[in-house]
């Protein structure tokens, strides 16, 4: 697989592709090593990447989300001398209308704390922040219409959010499902009435991804396990591969659904300068477990000119 990568204003003009991956991705600039952020767009339709500057004064460890035709960019860390440890957290936000490109990004009202690496999710035009290291506030939630961040109330029991995995969006069920890795506990926020559930004491845990498809939470772990939990039934169900894994992906792959059923587990190859994923299909079968197929028998790689350390899907 083959890419065309270009910094293209005219690409969101017409229909926007099916299997379209939005990704923060890091690189290496200069010889000092120092790392960058860079906004992707991974077409798997046409094979492209398209690339979007980000904002001048974006800084690093931010976290980005879509929401409606708009891109935010999240959060992060600057250089402070002032500071013993030489950087600061920021509650820096920036907009890009995906609509019209030549505007450019803009600066939007900050979040309420600063935050570095803060976990982002939107739902039904509002942005919801968690902290995923430590902060004044365990998270916060913006009004886009309003143009107003209000704090996020914690869950009901104490949670360490040191150790907070990435939330996952249930939209059919109005609900974040949040995870704890120290305790394992899982619990629910419900956006629409403003409350938390805990659905879990104890659940397997993961750390960069995990994708919701017809009522079941799917999760990764290294080493080719993907675990899947029905949210109805609060069970967790079996999964038999039709096919295995065609190479051995690296620590920090990240799962992301592209609809229809369709997953995929994407990683950077830093050997190839590269970004590879596998891409797999995903049902029940009638005795109440999971199948599941890859589609191909080796990963689907997209060159880049660029050295590559990290990617971030959104």
């Amino acid at each position: 697989m083959s890419a065309d990568t270009s910094d293209s204003s005219s690409y969101f003009d017409g229909r926007e592709p099916d299997e379209l991956i939005r990704a923060l991705v890091e690189k290496w600039q200069g010889t000092d090593g120092e790392k960058t952020l860079g906004l992707h767009f991974i077409d798997l339709e046409r094979n492209k990447v398209f690339i979007k500057a980000m904002p001048p004064d974006a800084p690093s460890n931010s976290t980005a989300v879509s929401c409606g035709n708009h891109v935010y960019v999240i959060g992060g860390i600057c250089e402070n001398d002032a500071n013993p440890s030489g950087k600061d957290d920021v509650n820096n936000v920036f907009q890009l209308d995906l609509k019209d490109l030549e505007r450019g990004w803009r600066k939007t009202t900050s979040m309420l704390f600063p935050r570095s690496f803060p976990h982002v999710l939107a739902a039904e035009g509002k942005i919801y922040v968690f902290e995923c290291m430590d902060s004044e506030s365990f998270g916060e939630v913006y009004d886009i219409s309003g143009d107003i961040w209000e704090p996020l109330s914690p869950p009901p029991e104490a949670i360490d959010i040191s150790v907070l995995c990435v939330p996952a969006l249930d939209s059919s069920r109005s609900q974040i499902l949040v995870h704890c890795y120290a305790s394992g506990t899982l619990y629910a926020y419900y956006y629409d009435r403003k409350s938390w559930v805990c659905l879990e004491q104890k659940i397997c845990s993961w750390f960069d991804s995990a994708a919701i498809v017809d009522d079941v939470l799917y999760t990764y772990i290294y080493n080719y396990s993907l675990e899947a939990y029905n949210l109805l039934d609060k069970k967790h169900l079996p999964i038999k591969w039709s096919s295995e894994f065609p190479v051995v992906e690296p620590p920090g792959s990240t799962l992301y659904h592209l609809g229809n059923g369709k997953l995929i587990l994407g990683w950077v190859n830093n050997l190839h300068r590269g970004f590879e994923c596998i891409r797999f299909n995903i049902w029940c079968n009638e005795k109440g477990g999971i199948h599941a197929a890859t589609e191909h028998q080796s990963a689907i790689t997209v060159p880049y000119p660029e050295d590559i350390s990290g990617i971030w899907f959104f």
